[in-house]
């Protein structure tokens, strides 16, 4: 009679538990059986009753001990080494313990020394043996599954490991008992006493200098390389770059293991899948620890305001925030698809936070000011802004009104409405300018340094950071768009490099910024500088985002150098030639202190401005911002006038690294 594969024979696990111990008592009797007959003969185990009253003791005495070292507390089909090293500790204790209670109480009668050591043996192999023997046949009839029940509309893995160690053995274990589409050709590993070793049956074929003979061999044997999955999963950037470079000339997806050197870190029957590299992988940046407790002293339990709630910044600003369960969020941006999408986000994610949604320009500072009146927020975080330097070059007015004049009124209102802190996100490009986009973004400091030190009400706060990977309308976006059109991928200059970080780590930064701020008095007036690490140059962010899509760079995509855009520098900078810079204290950032502003004077000049932006006089609102930031410098051109060496690019010894 056949049965349905769901109604195929299968024990539960209680019953199995159940003949695990079965089997090991079983084994006891006829080990020490087996003993005794080989010690004595066999002919006297037909005569003397006493030899079957030990029999019968020691597989007593195995019932009682099997339990106290979890013998069946673990599933056969996962025995390792440790289940075997559990099994020679109980038969050793069973053995010292029977041998000793024999000669005390009978004075080892009947008892040959040669049958405690035979017993020993017999039943560690008795067993071990099964429970190795389960495994192998669970796995290999795992792996034959996987292969009978592979759907072919999906095309299977030829898997290329990189790293013997030991994440690629618990992958190998772990692709064997779950369900997988791949097949693991083989391992490269580069420390020569590797080389022609196994593992689980997989050879090393090589080193990764050898990589193109052993894809080549593969091709050969009809198993054609689709993947490379990095093992080490903390290979440092360099070492990926490597990796990344030797593999892409050949078209193969390059992945990584996730941190799964942990065993506990694995459940039972689920897959550990391999992610792809990404290009934050091959930047070498620090992961910083966000300080929690000062964060949620800063937003726990109080109304928060977010300008440019859509944008890219702005946007994960609001869902880290939201973790810290404010009062309530008042999620503020003149774009009404981008207000809709951080709404649905903050529905389906944050049910529970408190949000509205205001479509407003900080450019209408009544109408700031009496939302601001209504809402009473404590904590704003300013990130409305326009921040590409060409398109602020081409139309000066409105990123003047919108990155200065729009600061001003949030900050006014945070004022006026008697909020704790106001945090300004800004650039660097800000310091030296030589855009307007930079120049507007340096206004914005200063004046909020000017009102932290004029009052003692609200804290305002400035945190200055570089290029955020993936941000709207970043680089990477745009190379990852030229590079599905086949090419080519933009770049400047062949020199021109930026700092970078992740969308999340700022807005992490940010965070730990700001409450690290509001209690630290003597950083009142000062710049909070986010730590970018190295800077980077943008022509190999392009070599390696071609690489890490399997193509070779200047060969399958072009990359093409088109020049420096209005007033865009070759090297960005972190501190002003003015500015003196302090460590902080904390990892992630440090403090520039820089000149100070009258307030008064402040004011007057940005309502100067204002002004010229009201008249549609661009060259006069230009020429007052430019008496407002002083280090600002452009040419007739349009194009920066200063040229900043990159060893001058670079921080002070002390914080670098």
């Amino acid at each position: 009679m056949n049965f349905p594969r769901h109604l195929s024979l299968k024990l539960p696990r209680g019953s199995l538990r159940s003949l695990g111990i079965v089997h090991d008592v079983l084994i006891a009797a006829c080990s020490i059986t087996v003993a005794m007959g080989l010690a004595w003969g066999w002919a006297p185990l037909l005569t003397y009753w006493q030899i079957w009253a030990l029999i019968l003791a020691y597989t007593g005495l195995s019932a009682i001990i099997f339990p106290l070292f979890s013998l069946n507390r673990g599933a056969w089909r996962y025995a390792s080494l440790l289940d075997v090293l559990s099994i020679v500790k109980a038969v050793t204790t069973i053995n010292i313990v029977f041998m000793l209670g024999n000669f005390i109480l009978f004075r080892g009668a009947y008892l040959p020394r040669s049958a405690v050591a035979i017993s020993w043996f017999v039943m560690i192999v008795g067993l071990g043996g099964p429970r190795l023997a389960y495994r192998l046949m669970k796995e290999r009839g795992l792996t034959e599954r996987t292969g009978n029940s592979h759907n072919s509309s999906f095309p299977r893995q030829n898997v290329l490991l990189c790293g013997f160690n030991d994440n690629a053995d618990l992958f190998i274990r772990n692709a064997r008992r779950v369900y997988q589409d791949a097949h693991i050709v083989g391992i490269i590993d580069e420390q020569r006493k590797n080389q022609k070793r196994q593992l689980h049956g997989i050879r090393v074929l090589g080193s990764l200098s050898e990589l193109q003979t052993i894809l080549k061999k593969a091709e050969m044997g009809a198993t054609p390389v689709t993947e490379l999955i990095i093992t080490r999963t903390d290979a440092p950037p360099y070492e990926l770059a490597a990796i990344v470079s030797a593999a892409s000339p050949f078209k193969i997806a390059i992945k990584k293991l996730p941190d799964i050197s942990h065993a506990g870190a694995i459940k039972n029957g689920s897959e550990i899948a391999p992610t792809p590299v990404l290009l934050e992988d091959l930047l070498g940046r620090k992961v910083v620890d966000l300080d929690v407790r000062t964060v949620a002293k800063l937003i726990n339990q109080r109304c928060v305001v977010v300008t440019g709630a859509g944008g890219s910044i702005g946007a994960e600003l609001v869902r880290q925030i939201a973790m810290f369960e404010p009062a309530g969020l008042i999620l503020i941006d003149n774009s009404e698809f981008n207000l809709w999408a951080i709404s649905r986000q903050m529905i389906d994610d944050f049910p529970s936070v408190s949000f509205v949604s205001r479509v407003a320009d900080v450019r209408q500072g009544e109408r700031l000011q009496a939302l601001f009146s209504e809402f009473k927020p404590d904590v704003i975080f300013h990130a409305a802004a326009l921040k590409h330097v060409p398109i602020v070059e081409d139309n000066p007015l409105e990123g003047i009104e919108t990155n200065l004049i729009g600061t001003r009124n949030v900050a006014d209102a945070a004022l006026a409405c008697g909020a704790k802190a106001f945090v300004m996100v800004s650039t660097d490009k800000a310091v030296n300018p030589t855009s307007i986009m930079g120049a507007t973004k340096r206004a914005a400091e200063a004046y909020c340094q000017a009102l932290d030190l004029s009052q003692s009400d609200t804290r305002f706060m400035t945190v200055r950071f570089g290029n955020v990977l993936g941000s709207n309308g970043s680089v990477i976006p745009l190379f990852q768009s030229q590079l599905q059109r086949g090419g080519p991928l933009t770049v400047t200059h062949p020199n021109i490099t930026r700092y970078f970080m992740t969308i999340h780590e700022a807005s992490r930064l940010i965070l730990h910024a700001a409450g690290i701020g509001m209690e630290d008095r003597a950083a009142q007036g000062q710049i909070f500088v986010l730590d970018m690490g190295e800077p980077i140059r943008i022509a190999e962010l392009a070599e390696r985002l071609i690489q890490l899509a399997g193509l070779r760079p200047h060969r399958d995509i072009e990359i093409k150098f088109v020049g420096l855009r209005r007033g865009e520098k070759l090297y960005e900078e972190l501190f002003g030639a003015g500015e003196t810079v302090e460590m902080s204290g904390r990892s992630g950032f440090m403090i520039a202190r820089s000149r100070v502003s009258d307030i008064h004077l402040l004011r007057r000049n940005i309502e100067a401005i204002e002004g010229a932006i009201h008249g549609g006089d661009g060259s006069r609102a230009v020429e007052l911002l430019a008496h407002v930031v002083p280090e600002f410098t452009r040419r007739a051109d349009g194009l920066a006038s200063v040229r900043v060496d990159p060893q001058q690019a670079r921080l002070p010894e002390a914080f670098d690294g």
